[in-house]
């Protein structure tokens, strides 16, 4: 895999509200699992530029670094180990989601469960992981 494009602090603030606003917009007739992606990078590009906010970081290189100094893991796509940094794991926790023929799948691969369209276990759970994604988001706005 290639480097990382250095994005700064305001490019992830700019990226989450604009993929919440269309999360937001998308009607019924869009795939439920498309919509859920939009809210995951929603989720994730509002997460980082909070984290890169209260660590004083401006930039992804930034981040990743004071990541790996710091052995976390909230460079990537992992929105447990990012709600765990801003605090708010236990008010918004996100459970794993049962895919068919697979197994356990984390937050950290949501992105992954939704791109693809994998089959899941119980739809269940991925309304349930949506709702608290969702409940992120509103958190998100209302400190950006």
């Amino acid at each position: 895999m290639g480097k990382q494009i250095n994005i700064t602090r305001r490019e992830f603030q700019n990226s989450y509200k604009s993929h919440y606003r269309l999360y937001k917009a998308a009607n019924t007739e869009t795939s439920p699992k498309s919509r859920r992606l939009l809210l995951f990078y929603s989720v994730e590009c509002g997460l980082k530029s909070l984290i890169m906010k209260n660590t004083g970081k401006n930039t992804y290189e930034e981040l990743r670094k004071y990541s790996e100094e710091q052995g976390k893991r909230i460079h990537g796509h992992d929105l447990k180990a990012m709600t765990q940094e801003v605090g708010i794991e236990h008010q918004y926790p996100l459970k794993r989601i049962r895919i068919e023929k697979e197994g356990p799948c984390g937050p950290e691969r949501y992105n992954e469960l939704w791109r693809y369209g994998a089959s899941v276990e119980d739809e269940e759970e991925e309304i349930k992981a949506e709702k608290t994604l969702e409940k992120i988001a509103e958190w998100i706005e209302q400190r950006l």
